[in-house]
């Protein structure tokens, strides 16, 4: 899978090299809140990306962990769950509704480490899978934009994901 996403990014930029000019880039970061099996935890994320054209673009992101959550396992035992680190690329479709708003779908792959306690043991676990997902964006000042997106991770257990955040557009 991973090797499918990259070749297909790979395809894009030598197909977009005549309409580079369309481009546009754009950095951000945020807020953003997992929910999976029953844990919610909450980190932080950084994305950039490239629109090859006003419909078509890729994007990198990465995902940092700050708050955990606690999960009752039953019989009376606690475990402390959180997000470490995590990494994501995606390939997006966009369609711009005005000047100001556009929605877009987009689809990739995520790779993330997790971390658990419980009784005194403690566990890292890493753990992959497609994802895709919905978002909007409202650009409130010139290349300044609020960004909000639903992603679904098809790790080992499904784990959905919702970001809002600033973004920049060069």
């Amino acid at each position: 899978m991973k090797t499918i996403l990259l070749s297909t990014a790979a395809a894009l930029l030598v197909v977009s090299g005549a309409s580079a000019q369309d481009g546009r880039i754009h950095l951000g970061g945020g807020a953003l809140h997992i929910d999976a099996d029953g844990a919610n935890v909450s980190g932080a994320y950084v994305r950039g990306g490239y629109d090859f054209t006003q419909f078509f673009g890729a994007e990198l992101e990465g995902h940092l962990g700050l708050k955990d959550d606690t999960v009752n396992l039953g019989g009376g035992v606690f475990a402390d769950v959180g997000l470490n680190y995590g990494v994501a690329g995606f390939l997006k479709a966009q369609y711009p509704v005005s000047e100001q708003f556009s929605v877009f779908a987009r689809g990739g792959y995520a790779w993330a480490e997790f971390d658990a306690s419980a009784a005194g043991l403690s566990i890292k676990e890493d753990d992959d899978g497609f994802a895709y997902g919905v978002g909007a964006e409202w650009a409130f000042a010139g290349p300044n934009a609020i960004r909000f997106d639903y992603t679904r991770v098809n790790f080992s257990e499904d784990a959905n994901v919702w970001t809002i955040g600033y973004v920049r557009r060069f």
